[in-house]
């Protein structure tokens, strides 16, 4: 039977506790992906976000992000990346862009620096 933690599913990992499975019975395997959904503040133009559980350290992970926001918002955002993400946290900035019709009939889309309260989807997956 196996003695050490198995590699790659949940954020921290267990060793096994059985002797009837080679790598010992209700183990769990360390998952190489941070997801998490948060609240973006109304007034944000950033957002730091802090893994549940950072990664080892040195592992500079893939960082994405997406907005979610009410039925009916007809604005875009874009999710961006600033900086380089580090083990523990990843720095994001979201760019509101209004598609209204003022936008389009000056032949420039607007930003608003000042996105509405929205819910970002996240995840992070060591390479």
């Amino acid at each position: 039977m196996a003695t050490a933690t198995p590699p790659g599913v949940n954020d921290t990992g267990t060793a096994g506790t059985a002797t009837n499975e080679y790598a010992g019975k209700f183990h769990t395997h360390a998952s190489k992906a941070r997801k998490q959904i948060a609240i973006m503040p109304s007034a944000a133009t950033t957002f730091l976000w802090a893994y549940p559980t950072p990664f080892a350290t040195g592992v500079v992970p893939v960082c994405s992000g997406i907005v979610q926001v009410p039925t009916g918002t007809t604005d875009l955002f874009n999710v961006q990346i600033v900086g380089t993400p580090t083990n523990t946290q990843a720095l994001l900035q979201i760019n509101r862009v209004s598609s209204g019709l003022l936008s389009l009939l000056t032949g420039a889309l607007s930003i608003n620096p000042t996105p509405i309260a929205a819910t970002l989807h996240l995840i992070a997956l060591e390479p």
